[in-house]
């Protein structure tokens, strides 16, 4: 629970003379401490961090345990001796090469006996489903950050229903949700399509899903939650009014001519290669990382949060010790691009002149919201 591995060996040894099995070791006292864990996570008690430690502690333990059950199904061949939970194949869908949630699920479900195979980031869904189908998956988990993989989580459902898949689909990340899983995806797939919070509750939402006795009514209970939040959330929209195109029209944005605009120096592209990462660092926005981290508060106010400020703080200083070793000994290389080109707007577009081509941008307005071009 404390993600202490001083000693482990020794206490998982005391362990495994305890019970007949090895397995029972991990289905035990293993499991009972991660379940721990999940309830400490899901009270706010315990934060994603230290859920890793704990996980690397189950998983360093697990090891120690291996050889012993291998050597059990060699001394009993004629015994059913599959340790395997079940199959789940896990990708970050396509356009996002985020995969730290993805890869903590990874190591959590795999410690309670999960055969995971991590297809790893940017992955399409045709690859997806052609590797459900190779590998004959039991669960299929997607993983997201980035809004657009939103969009791409949708479409896979699609996909999915459209190749006749009857096999869950969770899905996770920081973007995502229970309203979005329940609104966005689940319409769109007849089988289990459902949002799992953090990675401590993938073990008992994957567990649940796997077990005969529990999957039926567990999924039917998701589906009545779902609709009901469904339902709340087209109420909602219900009293949301867009403005009319005319209203719109007469609340655009008024440009002051009489304003001096600065020249940019040059038009068209500029390429910046092998950019000094030690000029970067200054600029990075360690926001995200927290939230990544599911700690929530904005750098640098979340080191004063009673809750997460001191667990917040051991985080940043690990993130700083390993970026200072990316800096000083370039383990990445930094590149980016920028343009300027003339731009006029035409009715209700805007007109970038990009080499003779013309690049047009809408505006959507709300009543009482400032323009968004």
């Amino acid at each position: 629970v404390k993600g202490i591995v001083e000693y482990l060996d020794d206490d998982v040894e005391e362990a495994r003379q305890k019970y007949a099995r090895p397995i029972q070791v991990i289905e035990g006292p293993l499991m009972d401490g991660m379940n721990i864990v999940g309830d400490l996570f899901g009270a706010g008690k315990m934060f994603l961090p230290q859920v890793v430690k704990s996980a690397r502690v189950m998983k360093k333990a697990v090891a120690y345990l291996l050889p012993f059950i291998e050597q059990e199904k060699l001394d009993n061949p004629d015994q059913d001796q599959n340790s395997s939970a079940g199959k789940v194949l896990m990708a970050t869908v396509k356009g996002d090469v985020h995969d730290i949630g993805k890869n903590i699920v990874g190591v959590v479900l795999a410690c309670n006996n999960f055969e995971i195979v991590d297809m790893g980031v940017m992955v399409p869904a045709q690859d997806i489903i052609k590797k459900a189908k190779e590998i004959n998956a039991d669960i299929i988990g997607l993983s997201g950050l980035i809004t657009p993989s939103l969009d791409e989580m949708v479409h896979f459902a699609k996909e999915m229903e459209r190749e006749g898949f009857t096999i869950p689909l969770i899905i996770g990340g920081a973007t995502t949700s229970r309203i979005h899983a329940a609104v966005k995806v689940a319409p769109n797939y007849s089988g289990p399509a459902i949002h799992v919070l953090d990675a401590s509750r993938s073990v008992t939402v994957c567990s649940t899903l796997m077990n005969p006795e529990t999957k039926d009514d567990y999924v039917a209970g998701i589906k009545a939650e779902y609709d009901k939040a469904r339902e709340v959330h087209l109420n909602k929209r219900s009293d949301k009014r867009f403005k009319t195109i005319e209203e719109a029209r007469a609340d655009k944005f008024q440009i002051d001519l009489d304003k001096v605009v600065t020249e940019p120096t040059f038009t068209g592209t500029k390429v910046f290669e092998d950019y000094p990462l030690a000029e970067l660092v200054p600029y990075i926005d360690w926001t995200p990382f927290f939230h990544t981290w599911e700690l929530r508060g904005s750098y640098p106010k979340i080191f004063d949060d009673k809750f997460v400020g001191d667990e917040a703080k051991k985080l940043f200083d690990d993130a700083q010790v390993l970026l200072k070793k990316v800096v000083d000994e370039k383990l990445l290389t930094a590149k980016g691009v920028i343009g300027f080109w003339p731009a006029n707007s035409v009715g209700d577009d805007i007109e970038l002149r990009v080499e003779n081509a013309e690049l047009g941008d809408a505006q959507l307005q709300t009543p009482n919201s400032e323009p968004v071009t």
